[in-house]
């Protein structure tokens, strides 16, 4: 791709668990996956069951990368949150078996366990057949915190700063973070991801308020996109209150108040048929024209 050139692509778009396509989905049955990269940047969020396409369309990039002998490939793995739905296609994502690569992993520690020895638990012998130190790629691992901000100036590889301490440049490629609290056990992280004055508000597995809220209205203001947490009605709502997901009017009520230009409604629920989902949209955008029903396979660039 362009040197100048910033891409986004969503590779999961469902919460809880998988759905077939047997069932019918126009908008996508993998869970929670999206990457946003530039030429020499790759920064993949979340690893449920769409990070596995995502991992067979970096493959065929890693082997010319190799063959220019241009060193480690180079992939950042963020984690919103440590839930099963959003880590179940790591074991499955091709290159964690190659070793040109470095995967560099940051996320959060969760109640009171540390980020990388979540992840080594996932894949114990108890419960899959190659342990962490198995997979053949290089492994670095980062614990994310309220304050952390990601940026990497010319490198490939992540550098991780405290933004306490090191005020973020407001060009190039970075990611800043916001713990958020009301989704069960120990919350989840949002983030910002930007490209130079281009903005993206990553809100997944959030329960959200009547009106917004307020941290979160700050954090996504004026943002090019927002995506957003929508896996209910207002019917199911009522019925799963404290679930930890939020209503299609939470997250429009959110967008409204952050004057964000476009809304993609996310999470959806493994419940719902094409039919529910179009009429969630469409009720949706009663309330916020510029909402959209987040579907796997689309991308955009700037």
């Amino acid at each position: 791709m362009p040197d100048h050139q910033f891409l986004f692509k969503i590779y999961g778009v469902r919460g809880s668990y998988p759905v077939s396509p047997a069932g019918g989905t126009q908008f996508g049955g993998n869970t929670t996956c999206v990457m946003a990269r530039t030429s020499n940047q790759i920064v993949i969020f979340d690893a449920g069951s769409g990070i596995i396409p995502l991992g067979k369309e970096l493959v065929p990039e890693i082997l010319e990368h190799q063959k220019k002998g241009n060193g480690p490939f180079h992939i950042t793995i963020m984690f919103t949150h440590t839930h099963i739905d959003h880590l179940l296609g790591l074991p499955y994502f091709a290159p964690i078996y190659m070793p040109q690569v470095h995967l560099h992993f940051i996320g959060p520690a969760t109640v009171g366990v540390d980020f990388e020895t979540i992840l080594r638990t996932q894949v114990l012998p108890q419960y899959f057949p190659v342990s962490m130190d198995e997979f053949r790629s290089q492994k670095s691992f980062y614990n994310v915190s309220e304050n952390t901000f990601v940026h990497f100036n010319d490198s490939p590889e992540p550098i991780i700063d405290d933004i306490r301490q090191q005020k973020p440049n407001n060009s190039g490629f970075r990611i800043e973070t916001m713990k958020y609290y009301f989704h069960p056990k120990d919350g989840t992280y949002l983030y910002n991801i930007q490209w130079n004055d281009y903005k993206i508000t990553f809100a997944t597995d959030i329960e959200g308020y009547k009106g917004g809220d307020q941290r979160l209205i700050n954090f996504a203001r004026n943002a090019d996109v927002l995506i957003h947490d929508a896996q209910y009605t207002e019917e199911q709502y009522r019925m799963f209150c404290g679930y930890g997901h939020s209503s299609f009017a939470m997250a429009c009520d959110t967008a409204q108040e952050a004057n964000v230009k476009k809304l993609l409604l996310f999470h959806h629920d493994p419940n719902n048929s094409d039919q529910d989902l179009l009429s969630l949209e469409k009720n949706a955008q009663k309330i916020f024209p510029a909402a959209e029903l987040a579907k796997e396979g689309w991308s955009w660039s700037v």
